[in-house]
């Protein structure tokens, strides 16, 4: 009988320790911890998607400019539209996309003796001129004759390289054809014979106007890819002096 009482007692100790515990420690449910480990799978596999689109989305442009073009004998090319939203950060005020032929200078340079086409057609074989004579202002001349106009036929230019490349004259975006203008500044040697540099003194000095180039980005293609490139154009008329050799 008293063994009985003992076995009681422990037994009813064993079940107070235990409700303790279960206050204490509260056991999870199983299907809870199920549901919480699929959603975090479910987390962590749409995180590793987001980082495995990441670097594709970083790699796209250049993949745009490396794009190639098999079509190096047609004056029309097809292009990615990515490569006319780059024209906003490669914009270069003597470079023109545009579907029709400019009438008017660059805002930057209305001051310039401009020469514009007449029949609009694109091509440079019939011309107007404007402001054919340098106009003085308080007794100030140039000291050489420059003309400025929109060149519309370049098909090639020398690239920061010194490599030839082909310049896109015109190209399809979607329904529109979109031409490639360069506002080019040169001497105007037709004034004069000597093409000498104007208020120079000719005993001491030759002088000659020569036109300068300078670097615009402009849509061309080389070999294997279409994309935006330095290329020289003439852009200024400047005199350049030599000191003459007296003789004794």
């Amino acid at each position: 009988m008293s063994i009985l009482l003992y076995v009681m007692f422990l037994m009813y100790l064993y079940g107070i320790s235990a409700s303790t515990m279960d206050k204490q420690r509260p056991t999870q449910d199983p299907i809870n911890t199920l549901i919480i480990k699929l959603l975090q799978a479910d987390i962590s596999r749409s995180r590793q998607k987001q980082d495995d689109a990441l670097p594709s989305s970083t790699l796209n442009p250049p993949a745009v400019m490396d794009y190639k073009e098999n079509i190096s004998d047609q004056s029309v090319t097809d292009i990615s539209t990515e490569l006319l939203r780059q024209h906003k950060r490669y914009n270069s005020p003597r470079v023109l996309l545009s579907d029709r032929p400019p009438l008017q200078p660059p805002p930057l340079y209305l001051m310039d003796d401009f020469v514009s086409n007449q029949d609009g057609s694109g091509t440079n074989k019939t011309r107007q001129k404007r402001n054919t004579e340098h106009k003085s202002y308080r007794g100030e001349f140039s000291v050489c004759d420059s003309v400025s106009l929109w060149v519309t036929d370049r098909t090639t230019a020398v690239d920061i390289k010194g490599q030839v490349v082909k310049i896109l004259g015109s190209v399809n975006a979607g329904r529109t054809n979109i031409k490639q203008y360069f506002y080019e500044t040169r001497c105007n040697t037709g004034k004069s014979q000597k093409g000498s540099c104007r208020g120079i003194d000719e005993k001491h000095w030759n002088s000659q106007c020569k036109t300068s180039q300078t670097f615009v980005r402009a849509l061309t293609q080389d070999e294997s890819s279409v994309g935006w490139r330095w290329i020289r154009i003439d852009t200024s008329c400047v005199c350049a002096l030599s000191r003459k050799h007296r003789r004794t």
